[in-house]
């Protein structure tokens, strides 16, 4: 059976002082066993996006990471997509945020999928204070960026007393309903696809982890970002324990608890980040 898959798309992203608008149509042809795609030379029906949103967040973000913070990275785009899958047709529209900012030899990485800058903000207040590197403390809260970028890691190791769902609502890259379930192994109900350049993978869909402790502790020492993307189960982190701030590798083995207010970022196929105990 031949599977065709149709997208068309705008988008205005800002890279690092330049702001470009982008659009495109294409088309992606599966068989089973080859697998083509490339631009299918439609017009994009899509109206223009204004600049203003885009310009606006990349502003803030300039202005709140300053001296003796280094901006070193910082891309923020909005995007429409129209897509096609047989007979199923479905719209989406996307923000998002990544930036890398440094700070002597650490550098910070910064991925949101809104406009909320709370995150920025509190990295921007805190970091400068960065002090040398220490042990990982035996509790630690993790912010929900934090906590959001290790639930792809999860999936079939996920600890006692949690359990990692996938979240139900809209359509995967095959325009099937998203269907919420407990994920612990394959083969999973959905497909994701991040480009009709690429091959649809079966993945979660925009993970959420549920605990059944949901009280988090505001006492003990803090994550606040990430210093390097997960490895597996292990985390480099920025933390805080009141003023000290500094940086700690983290092997998580357990997870204590985790709140139930979440917010979504763009980790893997999309992952709901809330506070969490280790």
């Amino acid at each position: 059976m031949t599977e065709i898959y149709r997208k068309e798309g705008r988008v205005v992203r800002y890279e690092n002082g330049r702001t470009i608008a982008v659009l495109e149509a294409g088309e992606a042809v599966e068989d089973g066993a080859l697998f083509r795609c490339g631009p299918s030379g439609a017009s994009v029906t899509i109206p223009e996006i204004g600049r203003e949103r885009v310009s606006g967040i990349a502003n803030a973000i300039e202005q709140l990471v300053s001296h003796p913070l280094k901006l070193e990275r910082l891309i923020v785009s909005e995007g429409v997509a129209k897509h096609s899958y047989g007979d199923v047709k479905w719209e989406e529209r996307t923000l998002r945020v990544h930036a890398a900012v440094v700070f002597r030899a650490l550098r910070v990485l910064i991925d949101l999928g809104d406009d909320d800058l709370a995150d920025v903000r509190e990295i921007a207040s805190m970091f400068p204070r960065a002090g040398a590197e220490r042990a990982a403390p035996s509790r630690l809260r993790l912010r929900p960026a934090v906590a959001a970028a290790l639930l792809p890691s999860l999936v079939g190791v996920a600890p006692p007393n949690v359990t990692l769902m996938q979240s139900g609502g809209g359509l995967d890259g095959k325009g099937a309903a998203i269907v919420e379930q407990g994920i612990a192994a394959p083969p999973f109900p959905n497909w994701y696809r991040p480009s009709y350049r690429v091959r649809p993978v079966r993945m979660p869909l925009n993970l959420l982890l549920k605990s059944s402790v949901e009280h988090v502790r505001d006492d003990i020492p803090i994550a606040i970002a990430l210093l390097a993307p997960p490895d597996g189960l292990t985390l480099r982190l920025l933390c805080a324990d009141g003023r000290d701030v500094y940086p700690a590798t983290v092997r998580v083995t357990r997870i204590e608890s985790a709140d139930e207010k979440v917010r979504w970022y763009p980790y893997g196929a999309g992952s709901f980040g809330a506070e969490m105990v280790l």
